[in-house]
């Protein structure tokens, strides 16, 4: 199974439980890789079997931007979700970063992965 992936997707967004989550947007640092079988696209080196990078990262973008969920597993579901209905996606893992978290400790970030597919 191949591979496409995009590491470092930045957005502000309005996600958390906390009231002041929902009220000034925070930053978010997303990863998104999607598995299916796009040998096609380098044997012809054709854009038509593969997925194009900037549509997937807009995708991205957008679930983030115009959404405000809870929870980072929220989130990340809804990104998961969208990207499965990409043609010729039959994977995806997402990773969500929420680069500073409200908590009364040092922390770089906190964030979670899934992965689904189909089936």
């Amino acid at each position: 199974m191949d591979r496409i992936f995009l590491n470092g997707i930045g957005v502000t967004a309005s996600h958390g439980v906390l009231r002041q989550e929902k009220l000034t947007p925070q930053q978010f640092e997303i990863d998104i890789s999607v598995f299916g079988d796009f040998h096609l696209a380098g044997e012809e080196d054709l854009l038509d079997y593969g997925v194009d990078y900037s549509e997937l990262g807009e995708l991205v973008v957008e679930v983030a931007t115009s959404n405000s969920f809870n929870l980072i597993e929220a989130l990340a579901e809804a990104i998961a979700d969208r990207a499965m209905g990409l043609e010729r996606v039959v994977e995806v893992e997402v990773t969500v970063r929420k680069m500073r978290p409200p908590v009364a400790f040092p922390l770089n970030h906190a964030g979670v992965t899934i992965r689904r597919s189909i089936g």
